[in-house]
């Protein structure tokens, strides 16, 4: 009898030593990047009203907070320059050890599966160009990846699975392609390091993402369906994958967001005029920093039902709007780098770079990186000939003295018919005519689910979708 009562004695004692050891959530392991010279949370769990402290390495401050009833603690950190690597050491007595920190620049990554889409690209979808980039990948240089995984809930949770990761070949073939991309040029280019968190869901809508907080202020979102207890579609449904992907990492600091989504929702562009801005200002809220720049990418042309229809159309006119409606956000246009066939297009080097054109410019005031294709500005009209000008077309615009591709224009009648368009040479001005109409009434490029056109400017990047209506 004597035996048993030791032996259960030992036993809880072991399991309060287990139960009072320091947890960390995942997005703090080994290899992490803080964000540099801003406040950082750090919070864990440990036994209930303990004294526990945190040392960090690059100034060798101590920090010292008590754990709630519940074992929560949390510190506040500001993080320095740019540098490492660096430890965190986390004690309640016995000492939890973080190795081999960056501080540099983090970037949350979102959406859907072409923002999933990894550098090795889907079976029978590659990434175009992508396999060098693999063999190339070098788990030396500060650029580090997080991937969280997929998961949905009702109600809040408070982690995800997940782990940070070295450029190593394997992990590169396996991150987000569009993530990565960008994440490599932005490293490249600024000599610092780059953390970047890869959290997105294949064919997730908007509302997905988004808290009921945030969707109770939007009617036509129905949360009436959050009663469900089973649902066939979670990362279409509202706030689930909010609460199990986004709010376990509340309190981390990043720079900025991209995101890569909306082909879920481009069958109700109206009701995404006011989803994406409600997004944008969330997320702001959610990572304490109100003006955080948020650059995300056109949907590509794919043929959709139809090629010729327009309901792609008028989702990618909804984006370009939104681009002029919402304060320091970006849009990367894609009229080049579309698929007919699949709706994941190949070039993800493409989207991934030119999202970090626009970081780059705008979030580091790079001088001299032009970061848009050109975009419709306004129009003249002279006789049957329309006068279009441009916006990021200062430096000139492409092909001069050839036939542009990609234009239509249509009468009284309604019947688009191809135009002919040129450069109005050494400007930033297309004229667009047709001899077969002489009062035009509209104009379109590229306005249709698939179709490609060749209007640039003089950094090669793409003119976005548009319509004019002439009155």
């Amino acid at each position: 009898m004597k035996m048993k009562i030791g032996i259960l004695a030992v036993f809880i004692w072991v399991s309060l030593a287990i139960s009072a050891k320091v947890t960390l959530p995942a997005i703090f392991t080994d290899h992490m990047v803080l964000q540099q010279q801003a406040v950082n949370k750090i919070w864990g769990k440990a036994e209930s009203n303990r004294s526990i402290e945190l040392l960090t390495s690059w100034d060798n401050k101590t920090y010292t907070v008590k754990s709630n009833t519940q074992g929560y603690f949390q510190f506040e950190i500001t993080t320095p320059s740019a540098g490492g690597p660096y430890t965190l050491t986390v004690s309640d007595g016995e000492p939890l050890i973080i190795n081999d920190i960056l501080i540099g620049e983090v970037w949350f990554c979102s959406g859907q599966s072409n923002m999933e889409m990894p550098v090795k690209g889907y079976r029978g979808q590659p990434v175009v160009g992508s396999h060098p980039y693999i063999v190339s990948a070098d788990e030396k240089r500060p650029l580090r990846l997080f991937t969280v995984k997929n998961a949905w809930s009702k109600e809040p949770k408070d982690d995800v699975e997940g782990h940070w990761s070295l450029s190593s070949s394997k992990e590169v073939a396996d991150f987000s392609a569009a993530a990565y991309f960008f994440g490599n040029l932005l490293q490249e280019k600024l000599g610092v390091p780059v953390g970047l968190i890869n959290c997105s869901w294949s064919a997730s809508k908007i509302e997905a993402w988004m808290s009921r907080e945030t969707l109770k202020n939007i009617p036509e979102v129905d949360l009436s369906v959050l009663k469900n207890t089973e649902f066939g579609y979670p990362n279409g449904t509202p706030t689930l994958l909010h609460n199990g992907m986004v709010k376990p990492l509340e309190g981390i600091a990043v720079k900025g967001i991209l995101w890569y989504q909306g082909e879920a929702n481009s069958n109700d562009p109206a009701l995404y005029k006011k989803l994406f801005p409600a997004l944008v200002s969330q997320w702001r809220s959610f990572f304490r920093s109100p003006d955080m720049p948020f650059y995300y990418v056109q949907i590509a042309p794919w043929q959709s039902g139809n090629k010729d229809e327009l309901d792609w159309a008028l989702f990618r006119e909804c984006q370009l709007q939104l681009m002029s409606e919402v304060p320091n956000v970006g849009m990367a246009i894609t009229t080049d780098a579309g698929s007919e066939k699949f709706i994941h297009p190949p070039h993800k080097i493409k989207v991934g770079e030119r999202l970090a054109y626009w970081a780059l410019a705008k979030t580091y005031g790079i001088e001299g990186i032009t970061y848009s294709g050109p975009i419709y500005k306004s129009y003249k009209l002279d006789g049957n000939v329309a006068e279009l000008t441009f916006d990021y077309g200062s430096d000139g615009l492409n092909p001069e003295k050839e036939q542009l591709e990609g234009f239509e224009i249509a009468g009284s009648n309604g019947v688009f018919i191809p135009a002919k368009a040129e450069i109005i040479e050494g400007s930033d001005r297309v004229k667009v005519w047709s001899e077969s109409v002489d009062k035009p009434v509209e104009i379109r490029y590229c306005f249709r689910n698939y179709k490609m056109g060749n209007l640039t400017n003089n950094a090669g990047l793409p003119a976005s979708p548009f319509r004019v209506i002439i009155k």
